[in-house]
């Protein structure tokens, strides 16, 4: 995902790169919810054996919900940082399930980073 240019919308982002970053082997047999509290935005992944549904808005009744602010969350999505350092910091705060939290990190896969200027078309 990586910096995010001031022309650029945050949230709708946030459910978009879930979608595009979930990995369903690793979800299988997996039913959960997290909610995702991101500063002033709130949505959610209801995961069901191996597919995924993300949402603007809360969840009726998460499995767990992670509450991180917006420049930490980008840090983690650019893999600068990692939930559990955002925790230790206090960046994020988790609650619920404790084995949800856990299968979290393998549940989305980062593409590798890139620079976005390259990705320009040129004149």
């Amino acid at each position: 995902m990586g910096e995010r240019r001031e022309t650029e919308a945050f949230h709708p982002w946030a459910v978009l790169g879930l979608r595009a970053c979930f990995d369903a082997e690793a979800a299988a047999g997996l039913r959960v919810v997290y909610e995702f509290r991101i500063d002033d935005e709130v949505f959610h992944a209801r995961i069901d054996d191996g597919t995924i549904e993300a949402l603007h808005g809360p969840a009726q009744h998460p499995d767990a919900t992670i509450t991180i602010s917006e420049s930490a969350f980008l840090d983690v999505t650019s893999q600068g940082l990692t939930f559990a350092d955002a925790i230790e910091t206090g960046a994020a705060s988790v609650s619920g399930d404790t084995e949800a939290l856990h299968r979290l990190k393998g549940l989305f896969r980062l593409p590798p980073p890139r620079d976005r200027k390259t990705d320009q078309p040129s004149s």
